[in-house]
């Protein structure tokens, strides 16, 4: 298939390589570096507040089941970001 736009396949090829280990040099650091406290700062940087029926802040609860399921490794961004695009709704 000729390309439209002319451009090489091999700098694409390239380029496409050196993108997939920078996001996985960038994936690797955030792994290593996510805390739950820094996954409750993001929760309330995302404008969750309060607190529930028995006196623990939301974004405690939040990660936390976000971590007793399995998800922190994703970030809380991810799970909020999914959770308002399904619902519709902000946090």
């Amino acid at each position: 298939m000729q390309s439209k736009l002319n451009l090489d396949q091999k700098m694409i090829d390239s380029a496409r390589n050196a993108a997939a280990s920078i996001a996985e040099d960038v994936q690797n650091f955030i792994d290593a570096h996510t805390t739950v406290a820094t996954e409750r700062t993001v929760v309330r940087l995302l404008g969750v507040d309060g607190v529930d029926e028995i006196g623990r802040p939301l974004p405690n609860v939040v990660v936390d089941n976000i971590k007793e399921g399995g998800g922190l490794e994703r970030g809380a961004s991810f799970w909020m970001g999914n959770a308002m695009a399904i619902t519709g709704e902000e946090p």
